[in-house]
């Protein structure tokens, strides 16, 4: 594959997820969603990225928007199901707010874009903010495969909280169409990897409450309608 054409598809994925991980209440995301996913079906990354996309879609096909926009709030949003943390932050310091929201923003700001905070709330170093910042630097040259703002975010951002992200997502109690989300961007994250020559944190920090996090409950936090476009130019 051409640097090109293999730019335009990593811009997809990283697209796909953030959209994932947001908070659904559109359709016209849905509808988004649904022709992302079967377009990435027709050329998958290996064998369980196949499969993985094969499921997603026969769940939409068998329960549409409505499912998903309600598993996506089990999942991420309902107080009463099990907490995933969504921010580099809180998987570092077991808290949100950290250092890497200090990290996260310093990386911004050596680039040409900056957080859109009319439709994204949320901090910088939120899973989506980063996903669509990356997304957003591949978009801006696709000819360009060595980016240096993408290799220090995934690097030093994404790289050291994925795996963990990966797995609360994978074994969250509501998970059917995001366990196989889960698988997909697992599959994605090693590809990155490799493109990037960056390896895979040999063991994540202990933390306690990440042992305990299935026990704890969601505060209620009323969630605003997004446009889902959290970076945008300067």
């Amino acid at each position: 594959m051409k640097t090109e054409e293999l730019n335009k598809a990593r811009a997809i994925y990283y697209g796909l997820f953030c959209s994932l991980f947001s908070f659904i209440d559109d359709n016209k995301e849905y509808k988004n969603i649904e022709k992302i996913i079967e377009l990435l079906s027709s050329s998958p990354i290996d064998e369980h990225s196949k499969e993985a996309l094969n499921k997603m879609n026969e769940f939409l096909k068998d329960k549409g928007f409505d499912g998903l926009k309600e598993e996506n709030n089990q999942v991420f949003f309902s107080p009463s199901t099990s907490y995933i943390p969504v921010t580099a932050s809180y998987y570092n310091e077991d808290r949100d707010d950290g250092k890497k929201r200090v990290e996260m923003t310093n990386i911004v700001l050596k680039s040409t874009f900056r957080k859109n905070t009319i439709s994204f709330k949320d901090a910088e170093d939120h899973i989506c903010f980063i996903l669509n910042f990356i997304q957003k630097l591949i978009e801006e040259d696709f000819k360009n495969i060595e980016n240096p703002l993408v290799l220090e975010c995934f690097s030093n951002i994404l790289n050291g909280f994925i795996d963990l992200f990966i797995d609360d997502v994978y074994k969250h109690e509501e998970s059917d169409f995001y366990k196989n989300s889960a698988i997909l961007l697992k599959v994605f994250i090693e590809l990155e990897r490799a493109l990037l020559n960056v390896e895979k944190p040999k063991e994540h920090k202990k933390r306690t409450q990440h042992e305990l996090f299935h026990k704890k409950r969601k505060e209620f936090v009323k969630r605003a309608k997004r446009n889902f476009d959290e970076v945008t130019s300067l």
